[in-house]
Parts: C-alpha cells; structure tokens; sequence
C-alpha cells in the first residue's frame, strides 16, 4: 500500500528517532565493535608485516590482536589502578578545593568584591568537579572490559580484510572496490589513525613528564587521559587539563596549577597546532562545528566512550565519503573551510 506523500517527512523523523533509541540501548555492544573496527584498521598493517615474513594468516592475524591486547591490558591496568586510588581520595580533594575557593573567595572580596558576586563554591562546585573525573574515568574503565568481545571482533574483522575487496568488487563494481576507490580510502584512514596515534602518545607522554615534574599526584593517570583525550580535537585538551588543573590547585596550589595549566597548553599547541597539521595536511580535518556537534551528540548518545569515538569515526566517514562522487559534497561540508577554499582555487 503506497504511502502518503505528505506523511514521509513524519516516518523519515520517526525511523530516525527509533535508530537512534535502539543505538543508545545497545550502546553497550555497538561502542565495543566499533572500537574493534578502529583497533582493526591500526592492526592491519602489523598483519600484513607478519604476512611478509611468510607468517600463516590466522596466526598473523592472533599475533595481531595480542600485540593491541597487550596493550589494552596496559592501558586498563594503568586506568583501574588509579581510578581506585583516585576515588578513594575524592572526598579529601573536595575538601581541600573547597577550602582553596574560599580563600580566593576572600581574597576577592578584600578587593571591594561582594561575597555574592564572587560565590565561587556555588559557581565551582568541588564535588561536581571531582565527580565528573571520576565518572570520565569509569568511563574510560568500561571502554576497555568489554575485552573478549572487541579480540573477537579484530579477529573475524583481520581476516575478512585481506579479501573483502572481491565483495565490494561484486556489489558496486571494479571502479570503486580497487583503483582509486577502497585502496587509497584505506589508505588514508590508516595513515590518519596512526599519525593521530603517535602524536597522542607525544601528548601524553609530554603531559606525564610535566605533570611528575611539577610533583603532581598519579602523572601517569594524566598522561593517559592526554593520549585517549588528544582524539577529540580542541575540546579534547580542555577536558583532560581540567581535572589536573583542578587536583594541582588543590595539592600544589595556585602558582604550580598555573605551571601545570601552562604545561598543558604549551604541548597542545606545539603538537596539536605545529606537528599534526605538518604530518596529516589539511585534508584529513574537520569543522570546528563538526567536532563540536559530533562530541555532544555521541557523548549524550555513548557518554565518554562516545566522546572518544565520535571525531576518529566522523574523520574515516569523511575519508570514504571523499572516495565515492555521491559522498564528496557531503565530505566537503564536513571539513574546514580553508578546504573548500582550496578546491574552489584548484577548479
């Protein structure tokens, strides 16, 4: 039975509400694939290396997975360890920066400031503070326990790479599926996501070595929080120098957590505005408005598993979309607008 013409905006929006109700139910299976797609795609050419050294596929492809699980395991051993010493002094740090905010408090209000103009307790609230750090790193914790179920996923993934092509050949045809279409989209996206990888471990390796120099506790927590955080561009460094801000304040006091903001800043715009542009170019960028919608949305939709997936995600959709005629105009809106200057001057 056709439907009714003037009915289709109507189910179009409600098709959309459904899809986007059952993603955040199934949050918890589809945010573990989708990392293992990620991990997969940074996997691929350690695979082929193991390939070339006339290593089995099925075990080139095992030895694959132990490597990222290894470090999986790393990682969630560093996060689990800390989060556990960090919770437990949550309510000391809350304390103590309660107690700071009420000295600016006074030493603000000495300089004519009313107490009710300057109620920083109110406007900063330590325990909302210090919870959203605790909640960023449960967060971080269940990104990574779903251990298993992303191994798998690599695994079945790995091996359906080497001869997915003959798929896509089959379906859309030769032109696509090899030549300029898949081989150079997948290209791209491993060049971008290995790049973005060894600035991220620069990032947080940096803010690890400056945060145990100026003497502030669980450094390598920060530096971790860096390099998972540096995914997200702009936002991400304001997010993860907030809380160790927030902590040198508290522990150090004002001038050391100026030291410590600063520090933050300093290697977010060396290797975040001067290293990855050189490395990556232009082409591989996002809108600001672009990173700014997509970490709200998947951030409310998968909370900070969502916020670490959402820009990775947009820029390998941005990279394919680039791939096909029918996807480029949408690529185009989805990048900066110095890109769209370029490809106006070069047409």
């Amino acid at each position: 039975m056709p439907t009714n013409p003037k009915s289709r905006p109507l189910l179009t929006a409600a098709a959309v509400i459904i899809l986007f109700a059952g993603l955040k139910a199934s949050g918890e299976l589809v945010v573990p694939f989708l990392l293992a797609i990620v991990l997969s795609v940074l996997a691929n050419p350690l695979v082929l290396k193991f390939r070339s050294w006339k290593i089995p596929a099925v075990v080139s492809v095992l030895l694959a997975v132990a490597v990222f699980g290894l470090a999986l395991a790393l990682v969630g051993g560093i996060v689990g360890g800390s989060l556990s010493q960090f919770t437990s002094a949550i309510p000391r740090y809350e304390a103590q920066l309660g107690s700071s905010l009420r000295e600016i408090q006074t030493y603000l209000s000495q300089w004519g400031l009313s107490k009710e103009a300057v109620d920083l307790q109110s406007t900063l609230n330590p325990a909302a503070a210090m919870a959203f750090v605790g909640q960023l790193l449960n967060g971080l914790v269940g990104l990574f326990s779903n251990f298993v179920l992303i191994a798998l996923t690599m695994i079945f993934l790995l091996l359906e790479a080497a001869d997915f092509r003959y798929k896509l050949t089959a379906a859309w045809g030769h032109s696509w599926a090899s030549g300029n279409g898949l081989h150079e989209a997948a290209a791209k996206v491993q060049r971008y996501l290995a790049l973005k990888t060894l600035v991220s471990l620069a990032t947080g390796f940096s803010i690890s070595l400056w945060t145990n120099f100026m003497g502030l506790d669980f450094p390598l927590l920060w530096g971790l929080i860096a390099f998972l955080l540096n995914y997200v561009p702009s936002i991400g460094s304001i997010i993860a120098a907030l809380p160790a801000v927030l902590l040198a304040l508290v522990q150090l006091g004002g001038m050391s957590a100026l030291g410590v903001g600063l520090g933050f800043v300093v290697v977010n715009m060396v290797l975040g505005n001067v290293v990855e542009p050189r490395l990556m170019g232009r082409s591989l960028g996002l809108s600001p408005l672009v990173v700014f919608l997509s970490l709200l949305f998947w951030g409310w939709l998968w909370g900070p598993a969502g916020m670490l997936l959402s820009v990775p995600l947009t820029v390998i959709a941005k990279i394919l979309l680039e791939a096909s005629d029918g996807g480029r105009p949408i690529a185009v809106l989805l990048g900066p607008v110095q890109e769209a200057r370029e490809r106006i001057s070069n047409s």
